[in-house]
């Protein structure tokens, strides 16, 4: 007994190993088939067109199929109640055969034959008195209280399956001949035939009903692939006609290069989805060929930047190579003109890769909580010692706490500040007040210098963008300094407002968040 549990207990354990096996393959299985399935598909290409046809086609076919079944389900429910009619019919001239003195083989025969019926009999005990079925075997008592194979549809009525073989033919069930398929219909009724209980049972076996269900399904169903097959036409060439603004789109974008960045799509005709994404690619192409021309006119600028200085580079190491070697003095001002020219170049390109960083979001910003007023404070002390020409004036600084990078912060005041030095005569004032303004603080650089006019103030953010270059062309600089200040405060969610006017001095206003 022991060696029997030890077996079943072994052979148990193989057939859970089996099926946990079996498991794993069929998930590999599932796994590999929705892996070929995805290749397969990705293989295919299914243009819009062909995908707005099949929603077409599909949405058409849902509704074809609801109306029909509606259809269908009205047409099953007048047969059944034009059935029960015949028979209530039948059942009267039967009852009228009846009283005449007796069931008439022959009207009774003609009646069935016209009706596709069999009418049938029955004494109280159930035994068959009078049938028209050419068979007695197939003949089946169905009593209302509890019918054999079928179920009660009213007081009088009962749906029963049929016990006779189906061997269903349309033509003959058109013809009438057919009397064998599906369901049927029983019609009891308890009448009194001299002196004697008879049950009087009409059995119709629906037979033209479901051949005329049948034809109702085989024509709803021919109008469904018409009507698809025409949707799907219709569909086809209006969805060519209304993607036909696509492939214009892409065609014209195949097209376009950075030697034709000016081509933009048509936007004319009626306005709508279409139109609308082209216009934004329209707004895209503008964006592109905007940052292009501004990326050739960096690099001529820069080009420009550092061919001066190369220039004078070149010129001194001739000028050594000639005459320096033995002179001191040509010597001396070589060196001198090729430090500061290098120091000048090495200022051009950190400020370039800078901005380069800005560009690629790689330039480091640390931010900390310091006192800004301390930082102010310690800005126009610094400018007092380094410039005695000019009046530096501080007002106003009040006390505030800000979380922001203390040094490229510092940088972007001092370049505003050095700017106002630098077009502000000898004589001029250079003012710089900070004050606290609900949650955030706005510091202001106003001086009393040369101004900038209206034509070059929405400029000056610019990279190289120089508004002083028709006025004085002794005026050193880069044109870097403001986008790199600018880029800095908008780096810290801040705003820069400038205003500015010829002759009377320019005010650089600048709004930062308190926290």
């Amino acid at each position: 007994m022991s060696n029997n549990n030890k077996v079943l207990k072994i052979v148990k354990q193989i057939a859970q190993v089996l099926i946990v096996i079996i498991i794993e393959i069929l998930k590999i299985i599932r796994v590999e088939i929705k892996k070929i399935y995805n290749s397969v598909i990705e293989k295919f290409h299914f243009s819009l067109t062909f995908k707005l046809t099949i929603v077409y086609a599909r949405k058409t076919l849902s509704i074809l199929m609801l109306l029909g079944l509606f259809i269908i389900g009205g047409f099953i429910i007048f047969s059944g109640w034009m059935a029960q009619e015949n028979m209530k019919t039948d059942l009267n001239l039967v009852m009228d055969y009846l009283k005449e003195g007796g069931p008439s083989e022959e009207k009774i025969e003609r009646l069935t034959e016209l009706d596709n019926l069999s009418i049938t009999l029955f004494n109280e005990e159930g035994n068959i008195l009078f049938t028209t079925e050419s068979d007695n075997s197939n003949v089946v008592f169905y009593d209302r209280q509890n019918p054999t194979g079928g179920f009660n549809i009213n007081s009088n009525y009962i749906l029963v399956r049929n016990q006779s073989p189906v061997n269903y033919n349309l033509r003959s069930a058109l013809k009438g001949e057919d009397n064998s398929f599906g369901y049927a219909m029983i019609l009891l009724e308890e009448i009194q035939w001299d002196d004697t209980s008879v049950q009087v049972q009409i059995k119709n076996r629906m037979v033209r009903e479901n051949a005329s269900l049948l034809v109702l399904i085989l024509i709803l169903f021919g109008i469904d692939i018409l009507l698809v097959f025409a949707v799907v036409k219709s569909g086809a060439k209006s969805s060519r006609r209304i993607l036909k603004p696509i492939e214009v789109m892409t065609n014209t974008v195949e097209n376009i290069t950075i030697n034709e960045l000016n081509t933009r799509l048509d936007v004319s005709g009626s306005q709508d989805e279409l139109k609308d994404l082209a216009r934004t690619f329209n707004g895209m192409l503008d964006r592109i060929q905007e940052s292009y021309e501004q990326q050739n006119q960096f690099v001529s600028d820069a080009s420009h930047e550092l061919r001066t200085p190369i220039s004078i580079i070149h010129g001194y190491t001739e000028l050594l190579d000639r005459w320096g070697k033995k002179d001191e003095k040509i010597l001396e001002e070589s060196l001198g003109a090729i430090k500061g020219e290098t120091k000048n170049m090495k200022e051009l390109v950190e400020k370039l890769l800078f901005l380069a960083r800005g560009d690629k979001n790689t330039q480091k910003i640390e931010k900390e909580d310091f006192y800004l007023n301390e930082l102010i404070d310690n800005i126009v002390k610094e400018t007092k010692m380094i410039d005695s020409e000019h009046e530096i004036i501080n007002a106003r600084n009040d006390k505030i706490t800000i979380n922001a990078d203390f040094r490229l912060l510092k940088e972007a005041l001092r370049i505003f500040i050095d700017n106002g030095i630098k077009y502000t005569p000898s004589g001029g004032s250079i003012k710089i007040e900070s004050t606290i303004n609900e949650n955030e603080v706005q510091i202001s650089i106003e001086d009393t210098g040369i101004g900038i006019s209206k034509e070059d103030l929405p400029y000056i953010f610019n990279r190289f963008y120089r508004a002083d270059k028709a006025r004085n062309k002794e005026i050193e600089g880069t044109g870097l300094g403001l986008s790199i200040a600018n880029w800095i405060i908008e780096s810290h969610s801040g705003r820069i407002k400038v205003q500015s006017e010829i002759n009377i001095g320019t005010k650089v206003i600048i709004n930062l968040p308190i926290q």
